[in-house]
């Protein structure tokens, strides 16, 4: 058997940012069709929520209609500004409105003066969600075949829950509130939503803040290799620098290439209590088991500190540091919606790789063409329709744009925000020092984002309150020592 529980949850919040699982608590005090008080999790506040009908299909509106939730956290102000804050969730296959935890942590300052709008978009949360489950399910062959099934029990067709469907979604939902602009908030592969919205109906866009930014341009599945190589160098180089790291675990790189050639030869078995249920496991870790237990590790700059430790610890035979680490992961990725990540990713990532593209672009990395080969198995069992081919084209515009990355992030560097603020004359990049993936809620970001909105100046921040900021310290023994 192989750890597939991990590694597709491992897989999965790869693409995720930051969310939160718990489920919406909707109190409906009112039958009108009209916003009723409803409470979001992880939200102090009342919210205002709605179920929307959409059509399944755009292009035949009378070929049936699908749910679609939307909660609106209003303004603290007695008179707010006209123009909310729409909040486009990452995954691909997040629900927005599960984004509570998010919204507390980066979107306070903004929420003073401006209502925020979280929508699930089509496939997730109270959206009409295709939830797959395959969380218990471990070996390959078996997780292939409960997509398979997945799909097969869906009794929708699941090739209508497009981009281009979630931009059309959103659409209906600023319609259906009065809004007459929107300042787009877009995080992991929500920046994707953003831009794509952006292309839509640029009328409607006031200003932009993606985060985790991923270029429509750049595809994810040839760029991911090379990415997660460019974090787990600079945690080598982070250990290399310090004496007490490089004295206890050597060339972090070496032992990284020496785990993946391990579980390459099937010489990786971990045996002993799960680290999340406790239950007796007996499982092989294969390289694609390893290659997202380390990458999923380096989306967060706190989980770094501790993956020399795992890494070294399962090189001498440990592995329950390690699968721990994995287990971290698969905690995070309950909020993800896996029907809906694969009628995304099936329809507008897969397709435009071939497998050639995805072993040469994975040459140098640690990571190789492994999340290709993964994606591309699985949507061997799923519909999928193709996007239009502007989907793909470079972003490019006038409108304000803030663009904010992790220096450590491991699925979408810095280098992507500059790609994408490079079309537009009224962008910046900022790039947060010792952060990995989605950086809105890092020290003071959160006031800069909200006075970036009211100000539309993205040149004008100061963010000199950032200059603090680095890579928590790596620790070099259970002791509690560090670098």
């Amino acid at each position: 058997m192989k750890l597939f529980s991990r590694v597709t949850t491992a897989i999965l919040v790869g693409l995720a940012g930051m969310g939160s699982a718990s489920a919406v608590q909707a109190q409906e005090e009112t039958v009108a069709p009209a916003l009723a008080r409803c409470h979001i999790d992880g939200v102090r506040e009342w919210a205002q929520c709605a179920t929307l009908s959409v059509p399944l299909d755009y292009d035949d509106p009378s070929g049936g209609s699908i749910e679609l939730f939307v909660a609106v956290i209003p303004a603290l102000s007695g008179n707010p500004s006209p123009d909310p804050l729409f909040v486009f969730a990452g995954g691909p296959g997040q629900a927005a409105a599960e984004y509570g935890v998010l919204v507390d942590a980066a979107f306070s300052p903004i929420h003073s003066g401006r209502d925020i709008v979280l929508m699930d978009q089509r496939g997730t949360g109270r959206s009409t969600p295709l939830a797959c489950d395959a969380s218990d399910v471990l070996d390959r062959d078996d997780l292939m075949a409960a997509i398979a099934k997945c799909h097969a029990g869906l009794g929708i067709d699941a090739s209508h829950f497009t981009m281009e469907a979630v931009v059309r979604d959103a659409e209906a939902v600023r319609a259906f509130l009065g809004a007459g602009k929107l300042n787009l908030w877009g995080g992991s592969w929500g920046t994707r939503t953003a831009a794509l919205y952006l292309k839509r109906y640029p009328g409607h866009v006031r200003s932009v803040i993606v985060d985790g930014v991923l270029p429509p341009d750049v595809p994810l599945l040839t760029s991911s290799a090379k990415s997660a190589e460019r974090a787990k160098r600079l945690l080598s180089d982070a250990c290399r620098a310090s004496d007490a790291c490089s004295r206890t675990y050597g060339d972090l790189d070496v032992q990284v290439a020496s785990l993946m050639q391990k579980a390459d030869a099937g010489e990786l078995q971990f045996t002993g209590p799960d680290p999340v249920s406790g239950k007796p496991m007996d499982l092989p870790i294969d390289f694609q088991s390893a290659v997202e237990g380390v990458r999923s590790v380096l989306y967060s700059a706190p989980g770094t500190v501790v993956l020399p430790y795992a890494i070294d610890a399962a090189n001498k035979g440990d592995l329950k540091p390690f699968v721990a680490g994995m287990a971290a992961g698969n905690a995070m990725s309950e909020s993800m919606y896996l029907g809906a990540t694969l009628s995304i990713l099936c329809g507008e990532e897969v397709p435009r790789v071939t497998a050639v593209d995805a072993e040469a672009a994975g040459q140098g990395s640690f990571a190789r063409d492994s999340y290709y080969r993964f994606w591309s198995q699985a949507c061997g069992n799923w519909t999928a329709k193709r996007p239009a081919p502007d989907a793909f084209e470079a972003m490019a515009g006038d409108v304000p744009l803030l663009a904010l990355s992790g220096e450590l992030d491991p699925v979408t560097p810095p280098a992507m925000a500059e790609h994408l603020v490079a079309g537009f004359p009224n962008g910046r990049a900022i790039t947060v020092r010792g952060n990995g993936h989605i950086s809105s809620y890092a020290g003071c970001m959160p006031g800069l984002i909200a006075e970036f909105i009211d100000t539309l100046d993205a040149a004008a921040l100061d963010t000199s309150c950032l200059d603090h900021m680095e890579r928590p310290s790596i620790v070099t023994g259970l002791n509690g020592g560090t670098q």
